[in-house]
């Protein structure tokens, strides 16, 4: 591989935002058959001991019974003792896997309990801002229902007040009316009582 300038392996690791360039999988590493069979049984415990059984009840179900009669002894105790050997193996396998099954369930577990809680908090908090944002709104609104009904009754009082000064010229201007209509009166009374 060519030496590269730091900055341009940034950009090819797809760090910059400003580029299209995309990152590809790395290549899969092959594993080896003891590995598979090992990842196999750790995914599919159950699976595996379910085989098991159903291979040796097979076995067993093929095997005569007069076959016990012709392997000598010390055949059958090898045989039998390699079986006892081959299920403690399988015994302690399903041990170890059924602990790592129960770990896992009890890490899920866990990992939900963790979940469930953030998204408590997380609902909370929104239950908070929200009561929040209403009680901001309710006081926006009786802020400006207060600032209306002080321009209604500012205007209302200017009204009245324009009202009170017409209605007091008006007043003035018809008293002055009467006034003069009445000196009129008594003037034309007099000089009707001058003529006659």
């Amino acid at each position: 591989m060519t030496k590269t300038d730091p900055s341009k392996t940034d950009a090819l690791k797809g760090t910059s935002k400003s580029t299209n360039v995309v990152t590809l999988p790395a290549k899969a590493v092959e594993q080896r058959p003891s590995e598979k069979v090992i990842a196999f049984v750790k995914r599919h415990p159950v699976i595996t001991v379910a085989g098991g059984v159903a291979v040796g009840i097979a076995v067993s179900a093929l095997l005569p019974r007069r076959a016990a009669r012709l392997v000598p002894r010390r055949a059958s105790r090898k045989l039998i003792g390699k079986a006892v050997d081959l299920a403690e193996i399988a015994s302690a396998a399903g041990l170890v896997l059924g602990k790592q099954a129960s770990e896992k369930a009890i890490d899920v577990g866990a990992g939900a309990r963790k979940q469930a809680h953030v998204f408590a908090d997380k609902a909370e908090k929104a239950g908070g801002v929200a009561v929040l944002n209403l009680e901001k709104y309710g006081l926006a609104v009786v802020a400006a229902a207060s600032a209306l009904s002080r321009a209604t009754a500012k205007r209302a009082s200017k009204l009245g007040d324009v009202a009170a000064d017409a209605a007091h010229r008006l007043g003035d201007t018809a008293a002055e009316r009467s006034a003069k209509m009445i000196d009129a009166a008594e003037d034309l009374k007099t000089r009707a009582k001058l003529r006659r």
